[in-house]
């Protein structure tokens, strides 16, 4: 190529453009425009030249010289991108697309050494994530009607699907990328940026599933506890055993589903439920337990349940009636075991606890007349005392549910003989 040859002073032209931008903080639109219709016209003039048959070959060093200015240009397309008139400019000129210089594609970004520990890592946290949330839907399968069971069993699972589908799915991927695309930090960091939306996400379900589910629960119980006193037993149920599929170790609810088989007289449900209770450390399952002990005549399986509850330092905390009836309780499974003066103890512990309660209780006074009354014969001094229990359990039996106490009270006042009747199931 000879010196004078127009190609020549373009290329020159191209090049004094290129130093000028790559130097300059700002691109202003018209060298940049001006250097990208210079470059135009060196492609121009290159292709002129080899439609001409005899035409003279360009030595190496140009195509050299021209193959390092273009990779100055290459480095700098992020300030050739951010020139607004360029988008215009395409329309107007309507350049090929092979001319890239108005076509500059962004820089790739440098990748990640540990790409591969990241996406093992994701894919490990997504994987979690979709345990825990099956774990958490599955707990809301009961046919308990309401928003929140049905949002509970199925946002989860889609949250998770969703966030699985995006970080591995192309589709997602590419979803992703477009959002992210304007910040070129976070293209060089996407496979990190896909662990830690991946970890936000198992640790967001992993904090529902230890902090979120148990207040569920105990939301479910109290609406139970609710339901129960206000007669309706069936949505109780429903509600007490939504609690337990929610959190199967929680013992409140345990033990409050026990009563409702208790009053359903469906003793051996009764019984497993406050078993679970009891292993749960619930002490007035434990009271509840010995109860069904005692009915069933098995003193023996009350005596270490009451005794265990009663030596709980926890027990000071519980309401006073709780404290009563495990007193109550104890010297009733005394009484049945005919150790009279162990018995006569616990209820007048019983009594003592009981003067607190808003209602006093007849059934410690009724127990103690008879422990009273069978601990020596009827000549004994005791009997005085006994007839002083059964007017005070006369005197307290108030309620409704105290009436079989009431009719015992009064057949021993009226009736001496009747004394040592058997004691009736509370």
């Amino acid at each position: 190529m000879v010196a004078s040859h127009p190609l020549h002073s373009a290329y020159d032209q191209y090049q004094t453009l290129v130093d000028q931008l790559a130097n300059s903080p700002t691109w202003e639109p018209e060298p940049v425009l001006t250097m990208l219709r210079t470059r135009d016209r060196i492609q121009h003039l290159i292709d002129q030249l080899g439609e001409i048959p005899e035409a003279q070959t360009l030595p190496p060093q140009f195509w050299l010289s021209l193959a390092n200015t273009d990779a100055i240009l290459g480095r700098h397309t992020d300030q050739l991108r951010a020139v607004p008139a360029l988008v215009d400019w395409r329309k107007s000129v309507h350049p090929p697309e092979h001319h890239w210089w108005w076509y500059p594609p962004e820089l790739e970004p440098p990748k990640d050494a540990l790409a591969w520990l990241w996406g093992g890592l994701t894919i490990a946290m997504l994987t979690i994530s979709l345990a825990l949330a099956q774990d958490i839907a599955s707990r809301f399968t009961l046919d308990t009607p309401g928003v929140w069971s049905s949002l509970g069993a199925i946002a989860p699972v889609i949250l998770t699907l969703f966030a699985s589908g995006g970080a591995l799915t192309k589709v997602g991927q590419q979803l992703l990328e477009s959002v992210l695309a304007s910040r070129s930090s976070a293209a060089k960091n996407w496979a990190r940026i896909k662990f830690a939306l991946a970890f936000a996400l198992a640790l967001g379900l992993f904090l529902f599933h230890s902090l979120v589910l148990p207040r569920i629960a105990v939301a479910y119980n109290q609406a139970g506890e609710e339901q129960y006193e206000s007669g309706d037993w069936a949505s109780a149920q429903d509600n007490f055993e939504q609690a337990l599929s929610i959190r199967p170790d929680y013992p409140a609810a345990q033990f409050n589903l026990g009563v409702l088989y208790e009053a359903y007289q469906q003793l051996d449900q009764a019984q497993t439920e406050y078993l679970k209770a009891v292993q749960g450390g619930y002490l007035p399952a434990y009271n509840n337990l010995a109860h069904l002990y005692i009915q069933q005549g098995n003193p023996e399986d009350a005596v270490p349940l009451l005794r265990s509850a009663l030596g709980n330092p926890v027990l000071s905390q519980q309401a006073p009636e709780l404290q009563y009836l495990l007193h109550k309780n104890l010297g009733q499974a005394r009484l049945e075991q005919e150790r009279f003066a162990e018995a006569q103890t616990a209820l007048l512990e019983a009594i003592v606890v009981g003067q607190s309660l808003t209602n006093p209780r007849p059934d410690a006074f009724c127990l103690l007349a008879q422990a009273l009354g069978q601990s020596s014969a009827p000549a004994d001094s005791s009997l005085p005392a006994a007839n002083t229990a059964w007017r005070s359990c006369l005197q307290y039996a108030t309620r409704p549910e105290d009436d079989i106490w009431e009719s015992q009270a009064r057949q021993a006042l009226t009736q001496p003989e009747n004394l040592y009747a058997p004691e009736p199931a509370p």
